[in-house]
C-alpha cells in the first residue's frame, strides 16, 4: 500500500513544548490515604493551572526553586505535595481539572481485601480510550515493540543515547512507522464508523457502513485527512453520492479528528506509584530507586483503556501471633482434659 502522507508523524513520540516536565508520584498507605506529589521543571517560570498535566491547585503544599547551569540556561522547579483521604478526592480532582490534559476521562481506584494472615492492596491511575471503532495496538506492534513504548521517558531516554543506542534507534524508527500505520487505519475505521451512521440517519439513501467499510483499503491509498473527505472520495464514490452525502462526510472527518486529537495533543508525563510493601503484580516498570514507573502518552489509550496497576500483600503479623496464642491455648486445654482422672 503507498499511502500518500503519514497522518501523524509520529504520535508516539511527540513531545509536548508548551509545559513543564512532569514526574507525578503516589505514595499508597494501606488505609487507602494517598499522599500524592507532583514534581515539575520548565524552562521559563510557568507552572499555571492551564498547562499543568494534573490537577494542582492553592490547597497543595508548594516550594520552587531555580537552577542557572554555566551555560546561563535557567530552569525552574516547583514540587507540590497533597495528601488525598481517599481515591474518591482523586477523582473529584480530576472531574474540575481545568489543565491541559483536562479532556481525557482519568480515574484511580484503590481495593483492600482482608484475608486474615495477609492484606491485599490494590492501585491503579487510568486513562479512558478516545477512540470507539479504532483497532488494538496488538494487531501491529511487536511484544517488543510495546514494552518500548511502555518505557519511562527517562529511561527511555538512556537507552536511546547508551552504548546500544543504534539498536534501540532502529527500534524506535521502526516503532514510529508501525505506530503511524496504526493510527491511521484507526483514523479510517473511526471514520467509516461516524459517517456511515450519520448517512443512514439523513434519510437519503445509496450510502451505508457496509458499503463504506467495503471500501476501507481505498481510503487508505487516498487519505488525504488535511483535505475535506468529501472531495477526497470521490474518485471511491463517486460525485454523485459525494455531493450528496458532502455535509455527513465531512462532519464525521471532524468528529474523528476531535477524537485523535486528544490523544495528539495529550501533554505526556510520568506516572509513578510507591505501594506499602512487596509488590507481588503490577505492569510497570520498577525504577532504580523502586518507584513502579509509567510513561503517560496519548497513544498508549488510543483504541484501549490504559491502566497502570499495583498491588500488594501485606503480611498481618498480629493475626499470626494471635492465632498462635490461640492454638497454644487450645492445645494446652486438650493436654488439661486429657489428664484429667
Amino acid at each position: 500500500m503507498k499511502r500518500k502522507l503519514s497522518l501523524l508523524l509520529p504520535l508516539l513520540f511527540i513531545v509536548s513544548c508548551n509545559g513543564p516536565e512532569t514526574i507525578v508520584t503516589n505514595f499508597v498507605n494501606p488505609d487507602g490515604t494517598v499522599l500524592r506529589r507532583v514534581e515539575m521543571q520548565n524552562t521559563e517560570n510557568n507552572f499555571g493551572q492551564k498547562v499543568t498535566r494534573v490537577p494542582v491547585d492553592s490547597t497543595w503544599t508548594i516550594t520552587d526553586s531555580i537552577t542557572v547551569s554555566p551555560d546561563g540556561d535557567t530552569t525552574w522547579f516547583m514540587t507540590a505535595e497533597k495528601l488525598f483521604e481517599s481515591i474518591d478526592a482523586i477523582n473529584e480532582s480530576y472531574l474540575t481539572d481545568s489543565g491541559s490534559n483536562r479532556v481525557v476521562h482519568r480515574t484511580a481506584a484503590f481495593r483492600r481485601e482482608f484475608r486474615w494472615f495477609t492484606t491485599t492492596v490494590w492501585f491503579s491511575e487510568q486513562c479512558g480510550k478516545t477512540m470507539l471503532y479504532g483497532y488494538p495496538k496488538e494487531d501491529y506492534l511487536a511484544v517488543e515493540d510495546i514494552e518500548f513504548m511502555m518505557l519511562p521517558a527517562k529511561i527511555m531516554v538512556e537507552k536511546l543515547t547508551g552504548p546500544d543506542s543504534t539498536l534501540f534507534r532502529v527500534l524506535k524508527d521502526s516503532l514510529d512507522e508501525k505506530t503511524d500505520l496504526w493510527a491511521t487505519e484507526c483514523f479510517i475505521s473511526e471514520w467509516i464508523e461516524e459517517a456511515g451512521k450519520l448517512s443512514e440517519a439523513s434519510g437519503k439513501d445509496s450510502l451505508t457502513t457496509e458499503m463504506l467499510r467495503s471500501h476501507e483499503k481505498e481510503f487508505l491509498e487516498i487519505l488525504e485527512p488535511d483535505h475535506n473527505m468529501s472531495l477526497t472520495c470521490i474518485p471511491i464514490l463517486g460525485e454523485e453520492v459525494c455531493s450528496r452525502f458532502s455535509a455527513e462526510l465531512d462532519t464525521a472527518q471532524n468528529i474523528v479528528m476531535e477524537r485523535l486529537n486528544t490523544s495528539l495533543f495529550f501533554d505526556d508525563y510520568t506516572l509513578q506509584i510507591v505501594m506499602p510493601a512487596k509488590v507481588i503484580a503490577t505492569n510497570g516498570y520498577q525504577m532504580p530507586g523502586g518507584e513502579l514507573a509509567w510513561p503517560v502518552t496519548g497513544n498508549h489509550f488510543l483504541t484501549s483503556d490504559s491502566l497502570m496497576f499495583a498491588e500488594v500483600r501485606i503480611i498481618n503479623y498480629w493475626a499470626i501471633i494471635l492465632t498462635l496464642i490461640l492454638l497454644s491455648g487450645l492445645i494446652l486445654l486438650i493436654v488439661q482434659f486429657r489428664n484429667r482422672p
